[in-house]
């Protein structure tokens, strides 16, 4: 582009000949000096633009363009007529003129640059100043400047952002698009270079390459990162290319930008989600409607034993055994029918792979751009472990609550995480009743919770703990317990925290009356035995003694033998009553605690008319209230009362013994009376019967009777008293609960 004077530039007006050559032209002649002011016209400006020349001089051309044309090409053509610097280079230049009769008339001007006028008709101008000479034709271009137009009208209503620069990289025009796209407006960026858009992401050796290929005459089409004038970045692809004149000369550069943010944020996501999938263990794949497979990640790939490209177009039957494949084709079906989501399991066979994993399966309906049905779409979440692990599970569970013992557990706070239903059973939670809404407190007795809780702060200390202690059921009456508490670990802690307690109570109730009833029985037996045995053999040999010399008469031997043989045959009966007596305990310890409504009432009355049978010389009451006084005890309850009654006639050191018996019904309880005018309770025999903790001791038929009393009652969950009778004697209490009604 040069700055200097034109060589192709005309001769200046002052020329005679060429004067006269300018006056006569038919089309409009102006000439600006370098500040845009117009210093000649010829006279066709009149009659083309009705201004006459000496109108005109002195004016700025710019004035004379179009006020109403808005488009940028316009605005800059103003700006080169204020500063026309460069305007003889320009080529054809389209400048519409504003006419004085208020119309306008778009000229093509070519402008020539030359020295100005050295007399005094070249309006005050200097010699050797430059002047810029157009020549203005009208019509000449008339199709193709209404083919610019269209071009232009097209360029202003494109979507895609379009800037026009010279060959320096000025931009001399920006579409509304740009503007739209960038937040520049036009005059932001009309005399700046496109670096106003520079983000600093794109190298030097970008900008290189690309002035390199349009200054070859060569169009430029990559993506760039641009920025706006928010600062916020943005792609584009962006397409520049040269513009040449007639000449062939590279007059301007055009360039069209293509915001793509969108898109590339999308590939992005595309590419996030692709990788995503690809890094699932679990199966991923994409299905047309005939159940080719349209898409699969890697793990299908492993799964199948083929590689991705010999799985597309293929279904699960190329892969699989047939029943699996066949069960998740129905499921597909399903889908496609109903275009609702398919949750399954399906446990399937690879043959290529060698593997037999269990499957949870999510199948979705798959819908193209339009919103048509083109498929279905499966996450496939291998859950082998996990189904192993819950068999495993089932079998613990099935194991816990199967088992004899109470299990249960808490968390630090004392909140059940679960009891089997033993516990439940033992503690009367419901089988409904939701155990995670229950605290250890609600469950244990109050008196021994601070002893409970005592072991369960040493269990969360990391100790196990090891304890027997007596609870009361609620059915079964006082149980003796073997208590073991564990913590209980948090696998997901990495230091083993511990998560709760898990409590173990064995019901050693059983075992432990049993061997107290060995012990019982033994001592007893063996004393009564000895003593038994040693008067049977002393009896047995006198007996034998008869025959001999030394002995007396006749009566007396007589009398002997009877003594004898009384003695043998009380020792005898004394042997069979201790041994009916361990049987019943022994039946009773090995009974299961079963209790039931019982008439107590009507019990006593029987055995008020048994025992006058068996004790005509006793004096024996019975007082009963007249409504039925129902308990729920064992069924052993009448060999209880039968005991009680008859250790008071047989222990009785007078001969005409007087029992009385009272049933009396109570709030919540059964209460029977048994009082006796005879000798007392011994405290051995009393701690029996109520404690049943002087057995160590206990070794008398009598003792043995009260320790089964003692049994019955505790299975029959009540309680048992004695205390001394006013003036002598014993009172023995029974208190038994009631039967719900």
């Amino acid at each position: 582009m040069s700055r200097g004077a034109s060589t192709n530039s005309p001769p200046t007006p002052g020329d005679g000949f060429f004067r006269s050559f300018v006056q006569g032209c038919s089309d409009p002649v102006l000439s600006i000096d370098d500040g845009g002011r117009i210093v000649y016209a010829n006279p066709a400006t009149e009659s083309a633009i009705g201004y006459a020349p000496d109108d005109l001089r002195g004016r700025r051309l710019a004035s004379l363009i179009d006020d109403d044309t808005s488009d940028e090409g316009t605005h800059w053509l103003r700006g080169r007529f204020e500063s026309p610097d460069g305007l003889g280079g320009a080529g054809h230049v389209a400048v519409p003129v504003a006419r004085a009769d208020g119309g306008t008339t778009t000229f093509s001007a070519t402008f020539h640059e030359h020295e100005g006028l050295d007399h005094a008709r070249a309006a005050d101008q200097s010699a050797g100043s430059t002047v810029y000479t157009g020549v203005f034709r009208d019509g000449v271009e008339s199709a193709s400047e209404r083919e610019r137009k269209t071009f232009r009208n097209l360029i202003e209503h494109a979507g895609h952002a379009v800037y026009v620069t010279d060959t320096s990289g000025t931009i001399q025009y920006v579409n509304p698009a740009f503007t739209e796209h960038t937040g520049y407006e036009p005059a932001d960026v009309v005399g700046e270079t496109p670096a106003i858009l520079k983000s600093g992401e794109m190298s030097d050796e970008y900008y290189e390459s690309l002035w390199s290929t349009l200054m070859a005459g060569d169009v430029w089409e990559e993506e760039i990162v641009d920025q706006r004038k928010d600062g916020s970045r943005y792609h584009a692809h962006q397409t520049i290319a040269p513009v040449t004149d007639e000449q062939g000369t590279v007059s301007r550069f055009v360039a069209i930008q293509i915001d793509i943010s969108d898109r590339k944020a999308a590939m992005g996501r595309l590419k996030q989600y692709r990788d995503i999938v690809e890094q699932l263990d679990d199966p991923v794949l994409l299905q047309d409607l005939d159940g080719g497979f349209e898409l699969c990640n890697e793990a299908v790939c492993e799964l199948a034993g083929k590689r991705r490209e010999a799985l597309y177009g293929t279904d699960e039957f190329g892969f699989m055994d047939d029943e699996t494949a066949a069960e998740i084709e129905a499921h597909r079906q399903s889908v496609i029918e109903t275009e609702s989501v398919a949750e399954y399991e399906v446990s399937p066979d690879f043959p290529q792979s060698d593997r037999d994993p269990t499957f949870s399966t999510q199948r979705y309906p798959y819908y193209d751009g339009d919103g048509e049905l083109s498929g279905t779409f499966a996450v496939c979440r291998d859950v082998t472990e996990i189904k192993a692990r819950e068999a495993e599970l089932e079998q613990y569970e099935r194991a816990v609550e199967g088992a004899t013992d109470l299990i249960a557990a808490v968390d630090r706070e004392g909140q059940f995480l679960f009891a089997n239903q033993q516990y439940r059973a033992y503690h009367d939670i419901g089988v409904d009743e939701e155990i995670a809404e229950l605290a250890f407190e609600d469950v244990v007795d109050g008196e021994q919770y601070a002893d409970v809780e005592r072991y369960i702060d040493q269990t969360l200390e990391g100790r196990n703990v090891e304890y027997r202690t007596t609870r009361v059921h609620p059915n079964r009456g006082k149980r003796t317990l073997d208590v073991r508490y564990y913590a209980l670990v948090n696998p997901a802690e990495d230091d083993d925290g511990v998560a709760g307690v898990v409590g173990v109570l064995r019901d050693v109730t059983d075992s432990e009356s049993r061997a107290r009833q060995l012990r019982v029985v033994d001592r007893v037996l063996q004393h009564n035995i000895r003593n038994a045995l040693t008067v049977i053999r002393g009896r047995a040999e006198q007996v034998a003694e008869l025959d001999a010399p030394e002995t007396g008469s006749g009566a007396e031997a007589a009398v002997d033998v009877s003594g004898a043989a009384s003695d043998i045959v009380n020792r005898a009966n004394a042997l069979l009553s201790t041994s009916e007596k361990s049987h019943h305990i022994t039946e009773i310890l090995g009974d299961a605690a079963e209790r039931e409504p019982v008439d107590v009432g009507r019990v006593v009355e029987q055995l008020g008319s048994v025992v006058e049978t068996e004790f005509p010389a006793a004096e024996v009451s019975i007082s009963v209230p007249d409504d039925p006084s129902i308990a729920s005890v064992t069924t052993w309850i009448d060999r209880a009362l039968g005991e009680l009654i008859r250790n008071a006639i047989e222990h009785h050191d007078r001969k005409r013994p007087v029992v009385d018996v009272a049933v009396e019904a109570k709030p919540g309880a059964v209460e029977v009376r048994i009082a006796d005018d005879g000798p007392g309770l011994t405290d051995m025999d009393r701690d029996v019967l109520e404690t049943g903790q002087a057995v160590e001791a206990l070794y008398h038929g009598s003792g043995l009777g009260l320790w089964l009393v003692y049994w019955v009652v505790q299975r029959s969950g009540g309680s048992a008293t004695a205390r001394d009778a006013d003036p002598r004697g014993t009172v023995v209490t029974l208190t038994l609960p009631r039967a719900p009604r």
